[in-house]
């Protein structure tokens, strides 16, 4: 029998440039009256003025936006400087893709979560600083599942039957939930995020389940076992210092909910094979910023780029 020669894949998503957890200071501002090449895609983590297709808009903790290539492109922090992660993508799937997902772009997005944007872009920051066999294809097929996930989220997004006055507050919970999940190595009671609402505890938790579709609790669970799970591949960190990180007190109760929720104890995490994107062994640490560069852009300004 004849050999098989097996056909590359092709890449149909490349991307140019990423920031994570990007910190902007107080003057710096996008603004980029033609647009730019590629598409723009952006999760806000501060109180943002963004220029949409309906004009001048706010935007909130949580937020996103995809800008087409050719849409003029300006927004800056709403009291000051401003944090955001931020993909600069292209390749001839993108346009089908946004097509094929549905994808709003131009407009303000409010997935009903966003935990998933962090470890996808951890997973492709760290194709991208390794370049290993096939790298441009897997960092073609992270992209694409960034897209499936927000399209996921977008169509669950909307909070069934709320009063005027709990659709008031649904910005505020967001913030709230950023600042949890980014302080997630305190340890959070119901009670301490209350207060951060000058709610009841009770109270809280009722508007919490009702608007973000998921309880306090459960919800920092989730988060603290995806960081976990982008710690636990980077060999340096014992399975004590990942519970640490994360907030979750003891390494027993931390071992005891890991295998609950993922199936195999923390210490044997880092052996298994990448699977959807989960292996982030390059990481950056806690309040850090990641920028990777593919190509020199003319668009950054200098030393903020979005």
């Amino acid at each position: 029998m004849g050999s098989v020669r097996h056909k590359r894949p092709s890449v149909g998503l490349m991307v140019e440039e990423l920031g994570l957890r990007w910190e902007h200071d107080r003057a710096f501002s996008v603004e980029r009256p033609h647009g730019m090449a590629v598409y723009l895609f952006v999760h806000f983590h501060s109180p943002m003025t963004v220029r949409t297709a309906a004009g001048v808009v706010s935007a909130g903790p949580g937020d996103c936006l995809l800008y087409d290539p050719t849409f003029p492109q300006w927004y800056r922090g709403a009291e000051g400087g401003f944090a955001d992660d931020w993909l600069h993508v292209g390749g001839p799937r993108m346009p089908e893709l946004v097509r094929l997902y549905q994808i709003p772009v131009n407009e303000i997005l409010r997935p009903r979560e966003t935990e998933f944007v962090t470890p996808i872009f951890e997973a492709v920051n760290r194709e991208l600083r390794r370049r290993e066999p096939l790298w441009r294809e897997s960092v073609s097929l992270l992209v694409e599942s960034l897209f499936v996930e927000l399209a996921r989220q977008l169509a669950r997004q909307g909070p069934s039957a709320l009063t005027p006055a709990e659709a008031a507050r649904l910005d505020g919970f967001r913030s709230i939930r950023m600042r949890v999940h980014d302080q997630m190595q305190r340890p959070w009671r119901v009670a301490d995020m209350a207060r951060l609402a000058n709610l009841s505890p009770s109270r809280f938790a009722v508007l919490y389940l009702k608007l973000l579709a998921t309880s306090p609790m459960e919800d920092l669970i989730h988060a603290r076992l995806q960081r976990a799970r982008a710690l636990l591949t980077d060999e340096r960190l014992s399975v004590r210092d990942v519970a640490d990180r994360t907030g979750f007190g003891s390494v027993c109760h931390f071992s005891r909910l890991f295998r609950k929720h993922v199936g195999c104890a923390p210490r044997d995490y880092h052996r298994r094979p990448l699977a959807g994107g989960a292996d982030m062994s390059d990481a950056q640490s806690e309040g850090g910023d990641s920028a990777v560069p593919m190509q020199d852009s003319s668009d950054t300004g200098g030393r903020n780029p979005s």
